[in-house]
This record gives structure tokens, sequence and C-alpha cells, in this order.
């Protein structure tokens, strides 16, 4: 219900006014960072319009709000990347999908998530279908990246803006529902929003590589050969996958930040709280310039895993310069 949307509350005022007074566009833009929640308000929206027992909301009690949490309403299609990007194929589809008459009501709805992978093709396939607005379809495009959004697509729809959480608000609410402080506020930095947050807290993965970067970080200063064998044996020898093995690194940064924070004497902003011995003994070792390109050269290595180079010739490389720095 929209009730239960208190991070959004500029978008979701929006929404439920065009709702009160019929004033549903026929395609919105979501936008905003990863986890803001666009997705769930987006299906928020489509259980709105058609809810059989609650007008401008969704009851949660009904078959078609039950549908819609379940994935399989049939007047609610979701379009994601079929591996890298939306293709052709799949807007095809959709239109072709479309050009029936609702199963259920008078209205049809489809979610393109990160709609910005969209090939071109697929783009100029689908501008098509936004030029030429059927009477009760409504589309929703999600983009983390509103300007890699073809500027015609963007100019046919009602473009809303999701603001991040502040982190401080939302560690604070990861705490209230019980999850640990160290890594309530962890996640907090590595997300906008409280479902990823939840998601990365209840991960067991999760805690476990935040305690190899804790580890990592103190082989690293010792600057002998336990930096490469905490690498091979616990991180990449694990099966971790890419996106864990960016959590690492991001988790990293988080923890360099810290010692800087500490050297700062601005200890209330530390993330790793229950670390804060640890980080003492570190910020004693190593300088701020030092610290600085140890960030940079985390950023680098990120870079390079988002260019698909191997992920442990990448990480071994970071640790060696990071030694020799």
């Amino acid at each position: 219900m929209w009730k239960d949307f208190n991070e959004q509350q500029r978008v979701t005022r929006i929404l439920q006014g065009s709702l009160e007074h019929d004033r549903i566009a026929h395609a919105y833009l979501f936008a905003g960072p990863r986890g803001a929640g666009k997705k769930a308000v987006a299906l928020q929206l489509a259980k709105s319009l058609l809810c059989r027992e609650l007008a401008s909301d969704s009851c949660e009690a009904c078959a078609d709000c039950k549908r819609i949490n379940g994935g399989n309403h049939p007047d609610v299609h979701l379009i994601e990347p079929d591996g890298a990007s939306i293709k052709i194929e799949q807007v095809r589809n959709l239109q072709k999908e479309f050009s029936y008459r609702a199963v259920e009501g008078n209205r049809k709805i489809y979610i393109v998530d990160h709609a910005d992978t969209m090939t071109v093709q697929a783009a100029n396939s689908l501008l098509k279908f936004l030029e030429e607005p059927a009477s009760g379809v409504t589309a929703i495009l999600l983009t983390e990246r509103v300007h890699a959004v073809l500027p015609t697509i963007l100019s046919r729809c009602q473009l809303l803006t999701f603001q991040p959480l502040p982190p401080d608000k939302l560690a604070q609410r990861l705490i209230e529902e019980g999850y640990a402080s160290p890594v309530a506020r962890i996640a907090s930095q590595l997300t906008a929003g409280l479902e990823e947050a939840r998601k990365l807290c209840q991960s067991e993965s999760f805690a476990q590589l935040r305690n190899q970067v804790v580890q990592l970080s103190e082989d690293i200063l010792n600057r002998g050969s336990y930096a490469l064998l905490t690498i091979q044996d616990k991180i990449t020898g694990q099966d971790n996958s890419r996106d864990e093995l960016m959590l690492v690194l991001d988790i990293y940064l988080i923890w360099l930040r810290d010692i800087l924070l500490w050297q700062s004497d601005r200890r209330d902003l530390i993330v790793h709280d229950d670390q804060q011995d640890v980080l003492a003994k570190q910020a004693l070792r190593v300088g701020r310039n030092t610290l600085l390109q140890h960030m940079e050269l985390v950023l680098e290595t990120r870079r390079r895993l988002e260019q698909n180079a191997s992920p442990q010739l990448s990480l071994e490389r970071m640790v060696l310069e990071l030694q020799e720095g």
C-alpha cells in the first residue's frame, strides 16, 4: 500500500494525486540510484490501477494484487535485459502481446527495467509504441542512468526522480528492524534503498566478506605474502560472483575512508564502529597521501572488473601495487 513507501514521499504523492484525479500518464520514467525502490513503486502503481477493492491504492488481498505480487498477472508485463541489453525481439513480443485486449479488465501495464540498456533497434521500436499509445496502456520505464535514455523517449514520458535515502537514516531503520549495527551501517553505505540494504544484511556471505576485508587490510600493511593468499583462498577462491567481488572493493574503500576519518578525528562518522581498535593501529602505520593513493588503486581495480578483466589477476595486481605504496 502507498503508506508503506515513506522513503520516496515526493514521488508517491505525485502518483497518488494522479490516481485520485484519474490523470495517469500513458508513460512514466522512474530515474534514480539502485535500491531506491523504483521497481517496488512501479508494481505498487500497477496494483493501484488494477486493484478490485480499493480505488487509488492496493488492498493486497484481491486476486489482482496477489497476482502482481506473485509476478504472474496476465495484464502486467515486466521486461528485463536479456544478457547485457534489452533486445528488439523483446519489444516486438511486448507489442504483439499488447495488440490483444486486456485479460482481466480494460488496462494493461508494462514495466521496462534498466531501460537505458535497450539496443538502438529496441529503443526505436519502443518509441513508436510510445508515440501512438493505446487506450488503457501504461508504460513504466526504470533507469539508473537517465542520461543514457534516448531524448526522444525521455520527452514522451513523465519523469519522476527517486532520491537515495540518507545513509544514517537507512542504517537507523535497519538497526530498528533488528540487524546488527556494523552490518547495517556498511549496507547503508553501499545501497540507496531499504529493500536492497535488507538483502545485504540478510545475506550470509555479506558479513563474511566484511571480515575478509578487515583481514586483507592487515595483510596488505604487513607487506608479506599473506595478502595474496587471502585473495586466492578466501576471496577469489571461494567462487564469489563478480558482484560479490565488487562488494569486497566497495567495503575496502569504506575501510580506507574510516582510517582517514580516524586520522581527522571524525570518529563519529566511522562506519566500522566495532573495529576502532584495529582502525587506530592502522591509522598510525599509513599516511594520508598513501591512503588516498590506495583508494585510487581500489577504484581503478573496480573499473577493470566492470570491463570484464580477470577477477583474480586484477585483485592480485591491486594487492601488489598497494603493498608497493
